[in-house]
Protein backbone atom coordinates (compact mmCIF):
# COMPACT_ATOMS: atom_id res chain seq x y z
CA UNK A 1 0.00 0.00 0.00
CA UNK A 2 0.76 3.66 -0.84
CA UNK A 3 0.30 6.24 1.55
CA UNK A 4 0.69 9.94 1.07
CA UNK A 5 0.46 12.22 4.36
CA UNK A 6 0.33 16.06 3.35
CA UNK A 7 -0.09 18.64 6.57
CA UNK A 8 -1.03 21.78 4.58
CA UNK A 9 -2.55 20.92 1.08
CA UNK A 10 -3.66 23.98 -0.94
CA UNK A 11 -5.60 24.50 -3.96
CA UNK A 12 -3.58 25.61 -6.70
CA UNK A 13 -4.22 28.36 -9.38
CA UNK A 14 -2.32 28.91 -11.85
CA UNK A 15 -2.79 32.19 -13.82
CA UNK A 16 -0.77 32.45 -17.10
CA UNK A 17 -0.89 36.79 -18.78
CA UNK A 18 1.27 38.02 -21.37
CA UNK A 19 3.47 39.87 -19.47
CA UNK A 20 4.29 40.13 -16.00
CA UNK A 21 4.21 43.96 -14.93
CA UNK A 22 4.13 45.75 -11.31
CA UNK A 23 1.21 48.23 -11.00
CA UNK A 24 -1.07 47.63 -13.60
CA UNK A 25 -3.85 45.67 -14.32
CA UNK A 26 -3.20 41.95 -15.64
CA UNK A 27 -5.52 39.66 -17.82
CA UNK A 28 -5.32 36.19 -17.61
CA UNK A 29 -6.61 33.59 -19.56
CA UNK A 30 -9.07 31.24 -17.11
CA UNK A 31 -7.36 30.02 -14.32
CA UNK A 32 -6.54 26.25 -13.96
CA UNK A 33 -7.12 24.55 -10.51
CA UNK A 34 -4.72 22.00 -8.88
CA UNK A 35 -5.23 19.84 -5.95
CA UNK A 36 -1.43 20.60 -4.40
CA UNK A 37 0.80 19.96 -1.65
CA UNK A 38 3.88 17.39 -2.23
CA UNK A 39 1.64 14.29 -1.02
CA UNK A 40 -1.05 15.36 -3.09
CA UNK A 41 1.50 15.75 -6.04
CA UNK A 42 2.74 12.27 -5.44
CA UNK A 43 -0.52 10.64 -5.24
CA UNK A 44 -1.96 12.74 -8.60
CA UNK A 45 1.38 11.54 -10.21
CA UNK A 46 1.21 7.70 -8.57
CA UNK A 47 -2.20 7.41 -10.41
CA UNK A 48 -0.58 8.53 -13.52
CA UNK A 49 1.72 5.87 -13.89
CA UNK A 50 -1.15 3.15 -12.28
CA UNK A 51 0.17 3.14 -8.60
CA UNK A 52 -2.96 3.39 -6.58
CA UNK A 53 -2.73 5.55 -3.10
CA UNK A 54 -4.77 6.72 0.24
CA UNK A 55 -4.06 10.61 0.74
CA UNK A 56 -4.21 12.10 3.71
CA UNK A 57 -3.92 15.82 5.02
CA UNK A 58 -5.70 18.36 6.78
CA UNK A 59 -8.27 20.29 5.56
CA UNK A 60 -11.11 22.96 6.13
CA UNK A 61 -13.11 24.85 4.60
CA UNK A 62 -14.83 25.12 1.17
CA UNK A 63 -10.93 24.47 -0.18
CA UNK A 64 -11.02 21.59 1.90
CA UNK A 65 -14.14 20.24 -0.14
CA UNK A 66 -13.08 21.13 -3.37
CA UNK A 67 -9.80 18.95 -2.51
CA UNK A 68 -11.69 16.31 -1.46
CA UNK A 69 -13.94 15.88 -4.75
CA UNK A 70 -11.20 16.90 -7.08
CA UNK A 71 -9.00 13.49 -5.67
CA UNK A 72 -11.64 11.66 -5.46
CA UNK A 73 -12.67 11.86 -9.34
CA UNK A 74 -9.25 11.54 -10.11
CA UNK A 75 -9.38 7.68 -8.60
CA UNK A 76 -7.58 8.48 -5.86
CA UNK A 77 -9.09 7.82 -1.86
CA UNK A 78 -8.75 10.03 0.92
CA UNK A 79 -8.95 10.18 4.43
CA UNK A 80 -9.08 13.40 5.45
CA UNK A 81 -9.23 15.08 9.33
CA UNK A 82 -11.33 18.45 9.19
CA UNK A 83 -10.29 21.47 10.88
CA UNK A 84 -12.08 24.80 11.29
CA UNK A 85 -10.63 27.47 8.84
CA UNK A 86 -10.07 27.61 5.01
CA UNK A 87 -7.51 25.33 3.49
CA UNK A 88 -4.75 27.50 1.62
CA UNK A 89 -4.90 28.84 -1.80
CA UNK A 90 -1.38 28.55 -3.60
CA UNK A 91 -1.48 31.33 -6.57
CA UNK A 92 1.07 31.41 -9.59
CA UNK A 93 0.94 34.00 -12.14
CA UNK A 94 3.38 32.84 -15.10
CA UNK A 95 4.20 34.61 -18.30
CA UNK A 96 3.01 33.03 -21.08
CA UNK A 97 6.39 32.97 -23.31
CA UNK A 98 8.76 32.31 -20.75
CA UNK A 99 10.16 30.66 -17.50
CA UNK A 100 9.02 33.89 -15.78
CA UNK A 101 6.35 33.82 -12.63
CA UNK A 102 5.45 35.02 -9.41
CA UNK A 103 4.19 32.54 -6.57
CA UNK A 104 2.44 33.31 -3.34
CA UNK A 105 1.65 30.68 -0.88
CA UNK A 106 -0.61 30.82 2.06
CA UNK A 107 -0.07 29.98 5.57
CA UNK A 108 -2.75 27.55 5.89
CA UNK A 109 -5.36 26.69 8.73
CA UNK A 110 -4.82 26.37 12.28
CA UNK A 111 -4.70 22.86 13.85
CA UNK A 112 -5.76 22.65 16.58
CA UNK A 113 -4.14 19.58 19.65
CA UNK A 114 -6.75 17.30 19.03
CA UNK A 115 -6.95 16.93 15.16
CA UNK A 116 -3.26 16.60 15.46
CA UNK A 117 -3.83 13.45 17.75
CA UNK A 118 -6.59 12.26 14.97
CA UNK A 119 -4.52 12.19 12.76
CA UNK A 120 -1.74 10.41 14.54
CA UNK A 121 -3.74 7.81 15.48
CA UNK A 122 -5.55 7.40 11.70
CA UNK A 123 -1.96 6.95 10.66
CA UNK A 124 -1.38 3.97 13.27
CA UNK A 125 -4.46 2.46 11.94
CA UNK A 126 -3.31 2.35 8.35
CA UNK A 127 0.39 1.66 8.57
CA UNK A 128 1.37 -1.93 7.90
CA UNK A 129 4.57 -3.98 7.65
CA UNK A 130 6.26 -3.12 4.08
CA UNK A 131 4.04 0.01 3.16
CA UNK A 132 5.21 3.07 1.18
CA UNK A 133 4.67 6.61 2.80
CA UNK A 134 5.22 9.86 1.28
CA UNK A 135 5.51 12.16 4.24
CA UNK A 136 6.25 15.68 2.83
CA UNK A 137 5.22 19.14 3.35
CA UNK A 138 5.26 21.95 4.73
CA UNK A 139 3.11 22.26 8.80
CA UNK A 140 0.38 24.35 8.81
CA UNK A 141 0.33 26.68 12.23
CA UNK A 142 -0.54 24.96 15.23
CA UNK A 143 1.01 21.73 14.54
CA UNK A 144 4.22 21.64 16.39
CA UNK A 145 8.17 20.91 15.28
CA UNK A 146 8.27 17.49 16.20
CA UNK A 147 4.81 16.21 14.44
CA UNK A 148 7.18 14.73 12.13
CA UNK A 149 9.35 13.03 14.24
CA UNK A 150 6.66 11.48 15.88
CA UNK A 151 5.06 10.19 12.91
CA UNK A 152 8.13 9.09 11.98
CA UNK A 153 9.15 6.81 14.90
CA UNK A 154 5.56 5.23 14.91
CA UNK A 155 5.64 4.46 11.32
CA UNK A 156 9.03 2.98 11.56
CA UNK A 157 7.80 0.71 14.32
CA UNK A 158 4.97 -0.84 12.31
CA UNK A 159 7.49 -1.78 9.51
CA UNK A 160 6.62 0.98 7.07
CA UNK A 161 9.24 2.91 4.64
CA UNK A 162 8.62 6.15 4.97
CA UNK A 163 9.72 8.87 1.72
CA UNK A 164 10.26 12.40 3.81
CA UNK A 165 10.47 15.38 2.36
CA UNK A 166 10.12 18.91 4.29
CA UNK A 167 11.81 22.23 5.79
CA UNK A 168 13.70 23.87 8.93
CA UNK A 169 13.04 22.19 12.11
CA UNK A 170 10.55 19.78 11.13
CA UNK A 171 13.13 18.17 8.61
CA UNK A 172 16.23 18.66 10.54
CA UNK A 173 14.01 16.58 13.61
CA UNK A 174 12.47 13.86 11.24
CA UNK A 175 15.93 13.07 10.00
CA UNK A 176 17.21 12.23 13.36
CA UNK A 177 14.17 9.27 13.15
CA UNK A 178 16.54 7.71 9.92
CA UNK A 179 13.31 7.85 7.32
CA UNK A 180 13.95 4.93 4.56
CA UNK A 181 14.53 8.06 1.25
CA UNK A 182 14.81 11.64 1.38
CA UNK A 183 14.33 14.07 -1.38
CA UNK A 184 15.00 17.41 -0.29
CA UNK A 185 14.98 20.40 -2.18
CA UNK A 186 18.67 21.68 -2.47
CA UNK A 187 18.44 25.28 -0.72
CA UNK A 188 17.43 22.53 2.11
CA UNK A 189 19.91 19.90 1.50
CA UNK A 190 22.39 23.21 1.53
CA UNK A 191 21.22 23.98 4.84
CA UNK A 192 21.09 20.64 6.52
CA UNK A 193 24.77 19.70 5.21
CA UNK A 194 26.38 23.16 5.73
CA UNK A 195 27.71 23.85 2.28
CA UNK A 196 26.34 25.13 -1.03
CA UNK A 197 25.55 22.02 -3.57
CA UNK A 198 26.75 23.96 -7.14
CA UNK A 199 28.20 20.62 -8.77
CA UNK A 200 28.43 17.20 -9.09
CA UNK A 201 31.04 16.34 -6.90
CA UNK A 202 29.63 18.66 -4.08
CA UNK A 203 26.06 16.92 -4.54
CA UNK A 204 28.17 13.15 -4.21
CA UNK A 205 29.87 14.55 -1.04
CA UNK A 206 26.03 15.58 0.31
CA UNK A 207 24.53 12.36 -0.69
CA UNK A 208 27.33 10.92 0.83
CA UNK A 209 26.41 13.09 4.32
CA UNK A 210 23.30 11.35 4.62
CA UNK A 211 23.83 7.93 4.14
CA UNK A 212 26.32 8.22 6.71
CA UNK A 213 23.16 9.14 9.14
CA UNK A 214 21.61 5.75 8.44
CA UNK A 215 19.38 7.13 5.79
CA UNK A 216 18.93 4.40 2.77
CA UNK A 217 18.20 6.41 0.00
CA UNK A 218 18.92 9.93 -1.07
CA UNK A 219 17.50 11.47 -4.43
CA UNK A 220 18.83 15.00 -4.90
CA UNK A 221 17.17 16.86 -7.80
CA UNK A 222 19.71 19.29 -8.62
CA UNK A 223 19.00 23.26 -10.08
CA UNK A 224 20.42 21.85 -13.43
CA UNK A 225 17.43 19.30 -13.44
CA UNK A 226 19.67 16.41 -12.82
CA UNK A 227 18.39 13.77 -10.46
CA UNK A 228 21.43 12.54 -8.06
CA UNK A 229 19.61 8.84 -6.54
CA UNK A 230 22.14 7.11 -4.31
CA UNK A 231 22.29 4.28 -1.98
CA UNK A 232 25.33 2.74 -0.07
CA UNK A 233 26.48 0.61 -2.58
CA UNK A 234 25.54 2.96 -5.89
CA UNK A 235 25.25 6.39 -6.98
CA UNK A 236 23.57 7.25 -10.28
CA UNK A 237 23.11 10.72 -12.00
CA UNK A 238 20.65 11.22 -14.16
CA UNK A 239 20.87 13.98 -16.80
CA UNK A 240 18.15 16.62 -17.54
CA UNK A 241 16.75 16.47 -20.48
CA UNK A 242 15.56 19.44 -22.94
CA UNK A 243 11.94 19.94 -22.70
CA UNK A 244 9.48 22.80 -22.81
CA UNK A 245 8.79 24.12 -19.51
CA UNK A 246 4.81 24.22 -18.90
CA UNK A 247 4.92 24.01 -15.50
CA UNK A 248 6.40 25.72 -12.93
CA UNK A 249 5.13 23.65 -9.56
CA UNK A 250 4.79 20.27 -8.66
CA UNK A 251 8.05 18.98 -10.41
CA UNK A 252 9.47 17.16 -7.32
CA UNK A 253 6.02 15.61 -6.69
CA UNK A 254 6.57 14.13 -10.09
CA UNK A 255 10.05 12.63 -9.96
CA UNK A 256 8.69 11.58 -6.15
CA UNK A 257 6.26 9.50 -7.80
CA UNK A 258 8.54 8.36 -10.54
CA UNK A 259 10.88 7.34 -7.68
CA UNK A 260 8.32 5.28 -5.33
CA UNK A 261 6.55 3.43 -8.95
CA UNK A 262 10.21 2.09 -9.33
CA UNK A 263 10.51 0.96 -5.67
CA UNK A 264 7.02 -0.62 -5.91
CA UNK A 265 7.88 -2.48 -9.13
CA UNK A 266 11.01 -3.75 -8.10
CA UNK A 267 13.60 -2.04 -10.58
CA UNK A 268 17.17 -1.59 -10.61
CA UNK A 269 18.48 2.10 -9.66
CA UNK A 270 19.60 2.81 -12.44
CA UNK A 271 16.18 1.83 -13.92
CA UNK A 272 14.50 4.00 -11.04
CA UNK A 273 16.54 7.42 -11.83
CA UNK A 274 15.94 7.04 -15.27
CA UNK A 275 12.33 6.38 -14.93
CA UNK A 276 11.91 9.31 -12.13
CA UNK A 277 13.98 12.02 -14.40
CA UNK A 278 11.34 11.00 -17.55
CA UNK A 279 8.82 11.15 -15.85
CA UNK A 280 9.56 14.76 -13.99
CA UNK A 281 10.39 15.83 -17.83
CA UNK A 282 7.44 15.05 -19.05
CA UNK A 283 5.43 16.67 -16.17
CA UNK A 284 6.98 19.51 -16.61
CA UNK A 285 6.41 19.73 -20.44
CA UNK A 286 2.64 19.27 -19.96
CA UNK A 287 -0.03 22.04 -18.55
CA UNK A 288 -1.28 18.72 -16.07
CA UNK A 289 -1.07 15.29 -15.69
CA UNK A 290 -4.41 15.12 -17.35
CA UNK A 291 -2.35 16.25 -20.47
CA UNK A 292 0.29 13.33 -20.03
CA UNK A 293 0.34 10.75 -22.84
CA UNK A 294 1.76 7.32 -21.38
CA UNK A 295 3.59 7.08 -24.99
CA UNK A 296 5.47 10.23 -23.92
CA UNK A 297 6.61 9.01 -20.76
CA UNK A 298 7.64 5.82 -22.15
CA UNK A 299 9.75 7.68 -25.73
CA UNK A 300 11.68 9.76 -23.11
CA UNK A 301 12.85 7.15 -20.45
CA UNK A 302 15.59 5.89 -22.65
CA UNK A 303 16.54 9.19 -23.65
CA UNK A 304 17.87 9.82 -20.40
CA UNK A 305 21.74 9.84 -19.86
CA UNK A 306 22.91 7.79 -17.06
CA UNK A 307 26.53 8.09 -15.04
CA UNK A 308 26.55 5.34 -12.38
CA UNK A 309 29.22 4.94 -9.31
CA UNK A 310 29.76 1.94 -7.55
CA UNK A 311 30.22 2.84 -3.62
CA UNK A 312 31.72 -0.17 -2.64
Amino acid sequence: MIVTLTPNPSVDRTLVVKRLKFNEKLRAAPAQLDWGGKGFNASRGLSMLGQPSLALAWVGGGAGKMLEDGLNKLGIKTDFVWVDGETRTNTVVQEQDNNWYMLVNEIGPHVPPGAIKEMIEKAGKYANPGDIWVVAGSMPPGVPEDFYAILIRMLKAKGVHIVFDATAAPYSLGIKEIPWLLYPEVTEAERLVGFEIGTFDIAKRAAMSFLQQGIEIVALMLETGGVLLSSKSLMVMASPLKVPVRRVTGARGALCAGLVDGFVRGLDLVEIARRAAAFRAVYISNKDYSTIRQEDFLDLIPKVEIRSIPML
